[in-house]
C-alpha cells in the first residue's frame, strides 16, 4: 500500500496535531485526536482524507442522531473540496454519496416506529416518540454495531370522536 502510505506522511507532515493509526476500520476519536484507517479497505485514501477532515473540523459529539449525518457531510465536503485537490487525489462523488446513504439509512432504522413503522421524532438522544401511535422507544447507540429499538410504555391515542 505505497500510495497509502505516502498519503499518511504527507497528513502527518501537514497536521501534526493529529496522529495516524492503523486500525481494524477507519475511524475518527476526537478524545485521542488519532485517525484511525485501514489501507486494505476500498477506496482507503478517500476514507483517510474524510477522517482527517472529521480532526481539521474538531468533530466531537453529536446531541441528535440527525447531527451525526450533518457531520458526516461536513467532513465528506471538506475532505472533497479541500484536502482532496491539496494531495491530488479527487474523490467520486458517487462513493460519498454511497457513504452517507449509509448513515441515512441507518437513521431511518432508528427512528422507524417498532410498533406501526411510521417515521418517529428523536425528542432527546436516542429516545424517540412516534406521532402516528404514540410509542415511544430508546435505540442504541454506535454506528458500526446492530440497531436496537427498545419499547417504551406507549402514550394512549386520543378517543375518537363519533
Amino acid at each position: 500500500m505505497p500510495a497509502t502510505s505516502s498519503l499518511i506522511k504527507k497528513l502527518a507532515a501537514k497536521f501534526p496535531y493529529l496522529t495516524f493509526s492503523e486500525g481494524a476500520y477507519a475511524h475518527w476519536t476526537p478524545t485521542e485526536r488519532v485517525v484511525y484507517y485501514n489501507s486494505n479497505e476500498p477506496h482507503a485514501e478517500w476514507v483517510i482524507l474524510h477522517e482527517t477532515a472529521h480532526g481539521i473540523l474538531d468533530h466531537h459529539t453529536y446531541s441528535r442522531d440527525i447531527e451525526l449525518i450533518k457531520l458526516e457531510r461536513q467532513a465528506w465536503d471538506y475532505a472533497a473540496e479541500t484536502l482532496a485537490p491539496l494531495f491530488g487525489i479527487p474523490i467520486d462523488n458517487e462513493f460519498i454519496e454511497a457513504q452517507l446513504d449509509t448513515y441515512r439509512d441507518w437513521l431511518h432504522i432508528k427512528s422507524t416506529c417498532p410498533s406501526c413503522q411510521s417515521n418517529g421524532i428523536e425528542q432527546t438522544k436516542q429516545q424517540y416518540l412516534c406521532p402516528h401511535c404514540g410509542q415511544t422507544w430508546q435505540t442504541n447507540t454506535g454506528i458500526n454495531v446492530g440497531i436496537r429499538r427498545f419499547k417504551q410504555t406507549a402514550v394512549p391515542a386520543a378517543p375518537k370522536i363519533k
